[in-house]
């Protein structure tokens, strides 16, 4: 539920909080922002604009309610010259917080900033600016246009990045913003009203995002500014907790977009076509492992001789398979298929399966070998690649289907 203040905003009356501009300062720290201190955002816009600063602090531990306010050391609900400075905090992680700070504030216009990212002291000013004047848009403090500048981050962590933004635009078809993971935006609360903004994990805007576009009423558009970044040597990591929150996100968000009950026949036609797409990526992903497979084969394999001198050769090449059909496994289920059920009965159940695929699987590139070269006539290399690809691609659905319980084509 929205702040019972801000109704008659949504419904379209005025009174005095139509003009006010919610600003919603996200942190982790548990007194006040790193960057941005509230007092500092609420210099940064223009006297003439009445605004507020809900101050979020998340990621609290289990066992602290979500709608206490605080109470270390702070007002629980400062004034500055008539100006509201209000502070809570939940145990959830940032879109929860997001949509505690919609449910606290009472503004027509919302301006969210995780604050312990180093932003400039224009971002705010700006993102103000463009949302007043276009009030139908989605405003975007992007990290990907031109005039941006950003912190330098570690080459795997750029990768990451670039796959992360890949996938949600590619993935979840929102081809119209560069930066679809920003956690520095702004929009009018009315884009709200006819949408469910659930608030689950990381990805605040991310969720907008797809929910306006599966809204056939929605004529909501996305305008992205620079961003421009200070000079700090505290950078957020991307870590295992961090990969798996988005690929949970990013599934929920694809099963929303098929089960949403407003789509017309261009978003049916484009989800056809995603289905495409997701299933040439499991393809691609699953025949990927598959090839660090080899790697993991001989290097377990050597190794174990290398340990073990007088071992017998044929030992040290079976542990090397199983060594390579386990890691196979593991890689699979959580990036292939993102299979997040690691209870023990359910793991051991689809170990045992994936092992009994492979076998199947090379039982039948045997045959096929055989059956090429003995009675077709096919030289041995063609017959090995012909008898390699059928394999493969039977061992991929197989498992998809059996292995991890997927439809064949999604």
């Amino acid at each position: 539920m929205l702040n019972p203040q801000s109704k008659s905003v949504l419904d379209g009356g005025k009174n005095e909080e139509s003009d006010k501009i919610s600003v919603i300062l996200l942190t982790q720290n548990p007194l006040t922002p790193v960057y941005q201190p509230p007092k500092q955002v609420i210099s940064s816009i223009p006297r003439e604009i009445s605004r507020e600063i809900i101050v979020v602090h998340y990621n609290f531990a289990d066992g602290i309610d979500s709608a206490d306010k605080m109470s270390l050391n702070i007002s629980g609900n400062e004034q500055n010259n008539g100006e509201r400075i209000l502070h809570v905090r939940v145990k959830d992680d940032f879109a929860s917080a997001v949509r505690k700070g919609i449910d606290e504030s009472v503004g027509k216009f919302i301006l969210v900033m995780d604050t312990d990212n180093p932003y400039s002291r224009e971002t705010v000013p700006e993102l103000i600016k463009e949302i007043i004047e276009n009030p139908n848009f989605i405003i975007v403090a992007s990290r990907f246009v031109q005039g941006a500048r950003i912190q330098r981050m570690p080459f795997v962590q750029s990768v990451m990045r670039k796959g992360a933004r890949a996938i949600a635009k590619y993935g979840l078809n929102i081809k119209n913003i560069e930066d679809p993971m920003s956690s520095c935006f702004a929009f009018s609360r009315s884009i709200l009203n006819d949408i469910s903004f659930e608030g689950k994990g990381k990805e605040a805007l991310l969720e907008i995002l797809v929910k306006v576009k599966n809204n056939k009423n929605s004529n909501v558009a996305v305008k992205e500014i620079p961003i421009k970044q200070q000079a700090t040597s505290i950078t957020k990591k991307a870590n295992f907790t961090r990969i798996v929150n988005y690929s949970r996100a990013v599934w929920d968000l694809y099963r929303y977009g098929k089960t949403s009950k407003h789509l017309n026949e261009r978003d049916i036609a484009e989800q056809k076509k995603h289905r495409s797409i997701l299933f040439l990526s499991k393809a691609g992903r699953f025949f990927t492992v598959g090839a660090s497979g080899l790697v993991v084969n001989y290097a377990a394999s050597f190794l174990l001789t290398t340990l073990i001198p007088n071992i017998w050769y044929i030992y040290a090449t079976l542990f090397g398979i199983i060594i390579s059909i386990t890691s196979n496994f593991l890689l699979n289920k959580i990036w292939t298929f993102q299979d997040k059920d690691f209870s023990p009965k359910h793991f051991l159940k689809q170990y045992s399966l994936f092992m009994a695929l492979c076998t199947l699987g090379a039982v039948i590139q045997l045959s096929l070998v055989y059956i090429f070269v003995e009675y077709s006539h096919i030289q041995y290399p063609v017959s090995l690649i012909m008898a390699v690809a059928v394999a493969s691609l039977s061992n991929f659905l197989l498992n998809k289907k059996i292995t991890f319980g997927e439809k064949i084509w999604e």
